[in-house]
């Protein structure tokens, strides 16, 4: 596997490919799957279980495995001019949750899942979108998306990039 974004479906046997990793990430730990981000799990199985328009779940692969997933979806939301993409349930791999890993594995995956999620914003027509917001998974995420918005704000490919509350914001040139 190389680094990707994968939409998880049932139908299409992504979603058993997905879930044997993470039971299989749990079990290395001792931790039952079905208990592992069951909350998250509860939101995202009807997108898993029947593909909808204009809302999917997506993985985020690397050589090692899934790393992570989120929900995304788009919408035309009051305060925008055009639909804005949204990704939401962010939720790293059981490795992430469980594993003594250096930091820089954490970083990696928050910096992948953050550029699949603006490639499909750029590239799938059904996410396309000028705006995007992600919700953020902790303090720590959003001390770290701060600055890297802050990188980001002075590239001509963003018109605004901004963290408020536990969101941050991108509106593309």
């Amino acid at each position: 596997m190389t680094d990707e974004a994968r939409r998880i479906l049932r139908a299409d046997g992504t979603w058993d490919v997905f879930e044997e990793d993470w039971r299989k990430q749990c079990e290395s730990y001792g931790e039952d799957f079905a208990d592992y981000a069951s909350g998250t799990f509860s939101v995202l199985k009807e997108i898993i279980d029947e593909e909808h328009e204009k809302a999917a779940v997506f993985a985020f692969l690397s050589e090692k495995s899934h790393r992570s997933i989120c929900q995304v979806n788009t919408k035309l939301i009051p305060g925008y001019d055009s639909p804005v993409m949204r990704v939401r349930f962010m939720t790293m791999c059981p490795d992430l949750d469980f594993g003594d890993n250096p930091i820089d594995d954490y970083i990696h995956a928050l910096v992948h899942l953050f550029a699949g999620a603006m490639a499909i914003s750029d590239e799938d027509p059904e996410f396309q979108a000028r705006h995007v917001k992600v919700h953020l998974r902790s303090p720590n995420d959003r001390q770290f998306f701060s600055v890297l918005g802050a990188g980001l704000n002075e590239a001509d490919e963003f018109e605004s990039v901004r963290v408020a509350g536990s969101w941050l914001y991108i509106t593309k040139s």
